[in-house]
């Protein structure tokens, strides 16, 4: 049975619905009992007592089941609780008569300059953006269109945001236009994307992240800023050169090409605790750059209202439709 993809979270809580991390299992309900409890650290009391839920539906997963493929989907979030009621809307929404897997994307005009769009799960993202992504800021292939069967194995295939540009957008239509063989010409899910970016006026940043996914959603913000906004852009720049020597290596190791890395550093400040940076940003330094790079921006960092509020794609936005990959 091919082995799933799917992202771990937890029922309650202040973190309630969010992916916290994003593991491969054998489609069984023991093996995705053994990655929840290896991955969020349960105890053995807390993982006697565990639930899982799917959080797009609200199905509990059987979890003596040899075969959970039917109720947990490739790209699926699954959290879990310790006999709490579910947290979720979906089953609402499906005792209401809709379908929680109709939709894939919902696009949101944030400005003239920047668009949203959340996902239903990373598995639908991906498929369309991830080449796009690693053509962006992969350490070895920017600037260059790797195939779907090189995507895979890539890191931008198990995002759960991406950030992405209106040259980025432009460059990878050109070069997947001039591809010669069929297995690096964009498929159905990147055209429609692109197709989508293009009727709605083509924006100069976009922004994608997994429902759910606040914390990714935040850190993807801080790109869109660093686009858009020069002197939180300028802020960034100074701190990194400071810190350049110190962390490229680093920075590289995380996936990230040499021209993405101060971006990365800001955004990871300010999104980020001090045990991200272990010792590589001592958390003294690393508060007092918080505080000069949200000087920079002006307003709150967790800000809900404006272009760069952390709030969700509204459930009324204009949906995409995107069909499946090759």
């Amino acid at each position: 049975m091919p082995r799933l993809r799917v992202s771990l979270g937890l029922n309650s809580g202040s973190r309630s619905g969010q992916p916290a991390c994003t593991v491969v299992i054998d489609p069984s309900g023991a093996a995705l009992m053994q990655a929840v409890s290896n991955k969020l650290r349960l105890k053995k009391r807390e993982a006697a007592s565990a639930h899982l839920y799917v959080w797009s539906t609200g199905v509990r997963v059987d979890l003596a089941a040899a075969d959970i493929s039917g109720c947990v989907a490739d790209g699926d979030l699954v959290v879990v609780g310790f006999g709490e009621p579910f947290a979720g809307k979906q089953p609402a929404a499906a005792a209401a008569g809709s379908d929680p897997r109709a939709w894939e994307a919902r696009w949101e005009a944030r400005s003239a300059d920047l668009a949203l769009v959340e996902w239903r799960d990373a598995v639908a993202m991906n498929r369309a953006l991830g080449r796009l992504s690693t053509l962006l800021e992969h350490p070895a292939h920017r600037g260059r269109l790797v195939s779907h069967a090189q995507q895979r194995r890539l890191p931008s295939a198990s995002y759960l945001g991406h950030n992405l540009y209106a040259d980025t957008l432009r460059s990878f239509e050109s070069l997947a236009a001039a591809a010669r063989e069929a297995e690096a010409a964009a498929s159905p899910a990147e055209l429609a994307f692109l197709a989508g970016w293009a009727e709605r006026g083509a924006p100069q940043v976009v922004v994608s992240y997994v429902s759910g996914a606040t914390p990714t959603l935040a850190h993807e913000l801080c790109h869109a800023r660093y686009a858009l906004l020069p002197p939180y852009r300028g802020a960034v720049d100074a701190a990194w050169a400071r810190h350049e020597q110190l962390l490229c290596k680093w920075m590289a190791d995380l996936g990230y090409h040499a021209s993405r890395h101060a971006d990365e550093f800001g955004a990871y400040l300010l999104t980020e605790p001090h045990a991200f940076w272990r010792g590589r940003v001592a958390p003294r330094e690393a508060a007092e750059l918080r505080a000069v790079l949200a000087a920079a921006l002006g307003e709150p960092l967790d800000k809900t209202e404006g272009p760069f509020g952390v709030r969700p794609v509204s459930t009324q936005a204009e949906e995409l439709l995107i069909p499946g990959s090759v």
